[in-house]
């Protein structure tokens, strides 16, 4: 075994337990920023992560450099000065819980790293962990911490076209439903192109280094079983760039539960006001059998806005020029959300909720909607499977549900559009996994995500990251020298911040198991150039 080193603390840099440091002889060159060493002494063992490393020359300052060479960048002086490499490492496994004083450096073991790393009978991979010595070892988490009573909430940052955030979500859905013990399903809400529209399909375009990725995971690719749907146009057919997805359409009782968080009023006051008027015309509509929205606007038209009454004049507790602008807004509905709503009960096809399968994945494309119909079907989508999670009446014990551009709906800062939704995210952060029901969050901004959130994610998985973003105080804990390595990161690096994990590890994760919308974009390209 080759040494790599030999760890000493110094006065201005003096070891602790939670780091050490160590220099490193001119004739190793493997070491980079994310190896993984281990420090062996007679009185402990220690396996740290490197997260500094610093090149040291035994010169003052440039001048004292450039004069023996007379300012000749190609001349190398007969006296060379001395140089040397000290590194500084974060532990993450140690014998003792003391700082060591000294020790020399080599590379753990497989057998070492995987103490490490897959601990608790973990069983879900996240990727793997190359080593400079080439050393390769799935990293895994337990299913407590991604399904389960834990934390069981996971978070994909990083910058929009180069993290690859949407790829390593869905390798991290082929590794939960290959190894999860549990039945489990997941929701995708497509809101980018069709770029989640063909998961059915197998990817053709996976390397070698892909495939070593996979067998490493005990992974096999291939399309996940699943099914697409997307709300009704004005003409029965799918909104959607799938025009073979199943549709749904929803009427007044799928929708009269969220009607508030759809009204608009220009002030607090007039909100507040809407919204006591439509409470009292929803319990109306109730005593009156009513089941449709055709049949609501008749009511109104016909008891609370008849012509002989003036605009000043009080109906059941609300003036007659309110209840007006609630039938307008109620009335607007149909057309506004571009056939996602009827007015017409004998036209609603609502989602089948209760026939979702293990291990299959349901992909909601709502992206050709605007802001408000997509915040209808979320908050919709998530009630319907909170409320058969509690009642234990799914065919599956776990639900996973995917948000993309999770910052956009649940800001940090106070959003009234969002407001409602915002509250439900929160409430599956905190009390989800209680029922069974795990939020993986894709996202550029982390830092803009509200902190009830962030609070109760187990896991964080980070990819190539603006500076701007690593520069946010949610990025201390990290060196300098990490968070320049994440600014470079090539396509399948990524950083894996885990609550039993000492430190954060660098890790590799491959390209999807299946057909992502750009490369069914080549495909087609590719079969009409041959054409």
């Amino acid at each position: 075994m080759n040494a790599l080193g030999y760890a000493i603390g110094t006065r201005s840099s003096p070891n602790t337990a939670n780091e050490f440091y160590f220099w490193v002889p001119p004739e190793e060159k493997s070491l980079q920023i994310g190896s993984i060493v281990k420090v062996e002494s007679h009185e402990n063992s220690v396996i740290g992560v490197v997260e500094e490393m610093k090149s040291y020359v035994d010169v003052d300052d440039f001048l004292t450099h450039a004069l023996p060479r007379g300012n000749d960048p190609l001349l190398v002086p007969a006296n060379r000065e001395q140089s040397i490499l000290v590194c500084k490492a974060r532990v993450l496994k140690q014998r003792l819980e003391r700082p060591i004083k000294e020790g020399v450096v080599y590379y753990p073991t497989l057998e070492e790293l995987e103490e490490v790393f897959n601990i608790e009978n973990c069983n879900i991979p996240f990727g793997v962990f190359v080593n400079t010595d080439a050393t390769m070892l799935p990293v895994k988490v337990h299913e407590e911490y991604v399904l389960g009573y834990e934390g069981a909430h996971v978070n994909i940052s990083g910058m929009s076209g180069l993290a690859t955030k949407t790829s390593t979500f869905l390798f991290l859905l082929a590794s939960i439903f290959t190894h999860a013990e549990s039945r489990v399903a997941c929701i995708i809400f497509n809101n980018k192109s069709d770029d989640l529209l063909y998961i059915d399909r197998p990817s053709a375009e996976l390397t070698q280094e892909d495939m070593l990725i996979y067998e490493a995971c005990k992974i096999s690719p291939q399309g996940f079983n699943a099914r697409f749907f997307a709300p009704s146009n004005f003409y029965g057919r799918p909104h959607s760039l799938k025009q073979d997805a199943e549709i749904f359409r929803w009427g007044w009782e799928e929708i009269s539960d969220y009607i508030p968080s759809l009204l608009k009023a220009g002030t607090q006051d007039q909100k507040e006001k809407l919204d006591s008027a439509f409470y009292e015309l929803k319990r109306m509509a109730a005593q009156q059998g009513i089941n449709s929205l055709a049949e609501l606007l008749e009511f109104m038209r016909r008891e609370l806005l008849r012509e002989d009454r003036g605009w000043a004049e009080l109906i059941h507790g609300t003036y007659k020029a309110t209840w007006g602008k609630l039938y307008n807004q109620l009335r607007a509905l149909e057309t506004k959300y571009d056939g996602l709503i009827t007015s017409y009960a004998d036209e609603v096809i609502d989602l089948p909720f209760d026939s979702i399968a293990d291990r299959e994945v349901w992909v909601i494309d709502i992206q050709q909607l605007g802001f408000y119909p997509r915040k209808l079907v979320f908050e919709r989508v998530i009630d319907e499977f909170l409320l058969r999670l509690e009642r234990r009446s799914l065919k599956v014990d776990k639900l996973i549900i995917f948000m993309d551009e999770l910052n956009k709906y649940a800001p940090s800062n106070a959003s009234p559009e969002v407001a409602s939704l915002k509250e439900k995210l929160i409430d599956i952060a905190a009390r989800g996994r209680s029922v069974g029901i795990s939020l993986i969050g894709a996202e550029q901004f982390k830092s803009k995500i509200d902190q009830n959130i962030l609070g109760n994610i187990s896991t964080d998985i980070y990819g190539k990251t603006k500076d701007a973003e690593l520069a946010e105080p949610l990025y201390k804990n990290l060196s300098d020298e990490v968070k320049g390595r994440i600014r470079r990161f090539s396509r399948g690096e990524k950083l894996l911040d885990h609550e039993l994990f000492e430190a954060p590890v660098f890790i590799r994760i491959p390209r999807p198991p299946c057909m992502l919308g750009s490369e069914m974009s080549r495909l087609r390209a590719m079969q009409k150039s041959v054409a």
